[in-house]
């Protein structure tokens, strides 16, 4: 019988019609901030003037994060920015369910492939216990694993011995990807990242697994994305190349900082898109600023997403980001008095 995996495989390796398509894949953890917006905006730009599709993904994976009412709340401020998109939670399409929380069994299949593989393998580690082993150095995503439990077979068993993380086992040597934006990005897995979760030990599935089997099978050739994640990158070509699937173009952008030079995050409250709308802006306001930010316009500029669009062709965006990718750029927008 052919699996829902199977049956999304086989489209997302069909041969393709050439269209680019981008994405979009907030977090409903909180609203949508202006750092997120710009993102998102030059997502949509990337691939518009591509002439392809874009899709819209809600990252909902943990869901003692998701806030109610959040993912709602992105899409209407991304709408009310102007942005669309040809697929998504709201719209439908052909590759979805577009909510992670709704893909379990497409991760739970993929995850046998690398288990048939020999590729993975359980994990009782604590981050603890990582931190406290002698000979764990630290990466810069905290300490990098030692191994401990490496060399223990899947057909270990799972329950009763405590709660089970899955991690990918490296292979050694260097894997290199070309970046559009920032050049190239190179690392060597096993020294600098070690073997990494793809599942965590509460069940949920891993960020950097979920995201390779989604832009894989929702057919993704292009991620414009925060350059916070630049570094992850390698790790998530190893399992496009675990898996047998097509890996994506990746265009990392600068993050945007607020009017204090501190980077925007949720976290902290960062000024959202809910916030500007409170206070009266309008969307050509606020795209207009955005576009600013990272040179698509001049300064004071007032432009709706369609006029952005039609001021550009991709060469001479590309030409842009690769510009601000080189000087790190990190602009707050103008604040409105």
């Amino acid at each position: 019988m052919t699996t829902e995996y199977e049956r999304m495989l086989d489209r997302a390796l069909r041969p393709r019609d050439r269209l680019s398509r981008g994405r979009y894949a907030p977090s409903p953890s909180g609203p949508l901030h202006l750092g997120n917006a710009r993102t998102a905006l030059l997502a949509w730009l990337q691939v518009r003037l591509s002439g392809g599709r874009f899709v819209m993904r809600m990252e909902d994976l943990d869901r003692s994060r998701v806030r109610p009412g959040g993912a709602k709340q992105i899409i209407d401020d991304l709408r009310w920015m102007g942005l669309d998109w040809d697929e998504g939670p709201d719209v439908g399409g052909e590759t979805g369910p577009y909510e992670q929380s709704a893909r379990d069994g497409i991760y739970a299949a993929a995850l046998a492939r690398l288990r048939d593989a020999h590729t993975i393998f359980p994990c009782f580690c604590s981050r603890k216990d990582i931190e406290k082993a002698a000979s764990a150095p630290h990466g810069s995503d905290g300490p990098i694993y030692p191994g401990t439990c490496r060399d223990r077979d899947l057909a270990f068993k799972e329950t009763g011995g405590g709660s089970t993380a899955l991690r990918y086992r490296v292979a050694a040597g260097r894997i290199e990807v070309e970046d559009v934006v920032t050049g190239s990005i190179v690392q060597d897995l096993s020294r600098d990242v070690g073997d990494f979760v793809v599942r965590r030990s509460d069940g949920v599935f891993a960020y950097q697994f979920a995201v390779v089997v989604d832009d894989a099978l929702m057919g993704v050739t292009d991620v414009v994305r925060g350059v916070d994640l630049r570094e992850s990158t390698p790790r998530q070509l190893a399992l496009f190349r675990a898996l047998d699937l097509p890996a994506p173009r990746y265009w990392h952008v600068p993050l945007m900082a607020d009017g204090d030079g501190n980077r925007m995050s949720k976290r902290d409250g960062s000024e959202s898109v809910m916030m500007f709308r409170a206070r009266g802006g309008q969307p050509a306001e606020l795209v207009g600023q955005l576009a600013t930010s990272v040179g698509l316009c001049p300064p004071e500029t007032s432009v709706s997403v369609e006029e952005l669009l039609n001021a550009h062709d991709l060469s001479s965006f590309t030409h842009v980001l690769r510009h601000i990718g080189r000087v790190g750029l990190h602009i707050a927008p103008r604040r409105r008095n």
